[in-house]
């Protein structure tokens, strides 16, 4: 009797340890003739961030048709806060008391409906690192799916030359007329990506504050997303949207980050640029050259562009700002500047990324072009401080 009660014991057990492994399961992800759409119950549009400390912590998102949802991590469950919209549910699931330097391996979604396994590193306590910026991928410039192929390319080519970076910038204009519908394009044709490299964002013009904030998460120490910063490494980053008129008290944020902070290098985050195609000299630029601003990272105008190292009114200075414009990661192509503070000013009629290695003795910029074969080209490589 005792066997037989052992016996169902055991078999009760093993049924629902078989059952827990089978809802946890990893899913197979979203199938291709699906990409660009949303789809009942199985997670999309996960997003990867880190929006704390990103020796310690991660932020992971997604989109799904369930209010439930959650994480799982080295056998851990993390619960999401969902908010909803238009019937669905937007997950955030923030991850902290990780180690620096290591390889976590997750899925996210619901039971019966999680996402394929994916891997991020968290940050390294110390030494060299590697970030990417892209920009513009502006998709519904052309067809979605078109724009969406070339999006994944130039995504995909990126992290292939650049297998060290540890995030990637997105300087805004992810899609064209701020088209909410094309997000998923966005996501499913660089999903593996986005979902393992932390990215961080810029508002671009094309984008919207209506449903901005439901897919791209920011650290949440400045104004709601408009103006915030983090650290990583030897490099002070900082984001401003460039999509209004800084009040007094956003100035005055943003000059206090800027003089407290002691890293190596200050680098700053923006859509559309100061100088880029039109030189303005701003309140902004002014905080920039007092402050030593050694990188401003910006898009919107679709032509590679690299300052020279610049004061606050576009002038030639030693140890001034650079400013770099990295093309467009999409389709569309405007004409060149033509201005005097650019040391750059061109149009390959490709997209490109530019790679970005952070010493402590310098700055490194690589800016690669990529063909319809998805071949990295070196187009511009410059070295300073």
């Amino acid at each position: 009797m005792k066997r037989r009660n052992i016996g169902r014991a055991v078999f009760f057990v093993l049924t629902a340890l078989f059952a827990f492994l089978v809802m946890s399961f990893p899913g197979p992800g979203k199938d291709r003739a699906l990409w660009g759409t949303l789809t009942a119950n199985i997670p999309s549009n996960i997003g990867n961030t880190f929006t704390s400390d990103p020796k310690t912590s991660r932020t992971i998102t997604w989109q799904s048709t369930i209010s439930s949802g959650e994480v799982i991590m080295g056998g851990n469950s993390y619960t999401s806060t969902a908010t909803s919209n238009n019937s669905y549910y937007f997950h955030r699931v923030d991850i902290s008391g990780l180690s620096a330097g290591e390889t976590y391996s997750y899925i996210a979604g619901s039971a019966g409906y999680y996402s394929p396994v994916y891997s991020f590193k968290t940050e390294n306590s110390s030494g060299d690192f590697t970030i990417l910026h892209i920009t513009d991928p502006q998709i519904g410039s052309g067809s979605n799916a078109d724009d969406a192929a070339i999006w994944k390319r130039v995504i995909e080519t990126a992290r292939n030359k650049s297998p060290e970076a540890v995030f990637v910038v997105n300087t805004g204009d992810i899609v064209e007329n701020a088209a909410e519908r094309r997000i998923p394009y966005y996501f499913d044709y660089a999903q593996e990506t986005i979902a393992e490299l932390a990215f961080v964002y810029s508002l671009g013009n094309n984008d919207s504050p209506d449903w901005y904030n439901r897919y791209f998460y920011t650290p949440d120490n400045g104004h709601g997303g408009i103006l915030y910063s983090f650290d990583y490494g030897n490099t002070h980053f900082v984001n401003i949207d460039s999509n209004i008129t800084l009040s007094a008290a956003q100035l005055a944020w943003l000059e206090n980050d800027l003089k407290i902070s002691s890293r190596k290098w200050k680098v700053a985050m923006t859509h559309q640029g100061n100088y880029g195609r039109s030189g303005r000299n701003t309140a902004l630029t002014r905080l920039f050259d007092q402050y030593n601003v050694d990188l401003v990272l910006i898009g919107h105008n679709h032509f590679y562009a690299r300052s020279k190292p610049i004061d606050t009114a576009g002038n030639e200075k030693r140890n001034g700002t650079v400013w770099l414009l990295p093309n467009t990661a999409g389709s569309k192509f405007n004409p060149i500047a033509g201005r005097n503070y650019l040391a750059r000013d061109e149009q390959p009629n490709l997209p490109m990324f530019s790679e970005i290695r952070f010493t402590e003795t310098n700055i490194h910029i690589n800016s690669y072009t990529v063909d319809r074969n998805g071949s990295a080209i070196l187009f511009d490589s410059y070295t300073f401080r």
